[in-house]
């Protein structure tokens, strides 16, 4: 049974967790990629979409389709992503066995996944924060 019934849950968790979180440091070296990134989930289906701001060093976030042609795309399973939020799904092996592809420059994404640990520990923080702990359960 996949963790979100629909794409409005989708966004609702897991959109609303990126804007939550777009103001901390692990988020600010994420736009350090270079370019917007976006990550396209299926099953179901959504889109966020992280725009650096030119000078500031501070993103934008775009839930839903968008014309903003990122410099790297993640795409996977909304339950992939959402594991990998967790910290349950490593990014290397998540590419390696085609459970996460990406397009773009991935020497850039790679150069950022150390700073990304906090995050995970932030969603769990957040999804508690939500009342959704039935979403931390295997």
């Amino acid at each position: 049974m996949p963790y979100f019934k629909d794409s409005e849950e989708l966004y609702n968790v897991l959109g609303e967790y990126f804007r939550s979180i777009m103001d901390t440091e692990p988020a600010k070296v994420i736009n350090q990629v270079g370019g917007p990134v976006q990550y396209i989930y299926n099953n179901p289906d959504g889109k966020v979409t992280m725009v650096p701001e030119s000078g500031n060093g501070e993103a934008n976030l775009i839930l839903g389709e968008t014309d903003v042609q990122p410099l790297l795309t993640f795409k996977m399973n909304a339950d992939v992503g959402h594991r990998f939020w967790l910290g349950k799904v490593d990014l290397t092996q998540a590419l390696a066995r085609q459970q996460m592809q990406a397009v773009g420059p991935l020497s850039k994404a790679l150069k950022v996944v150390p700073a990304l640990q906090p995050l995970y520990g932030m969603y769990r923080d957040y999804l508690v924060q939500i009342n959704r702990e039935d979403l931390l359960e295997d």
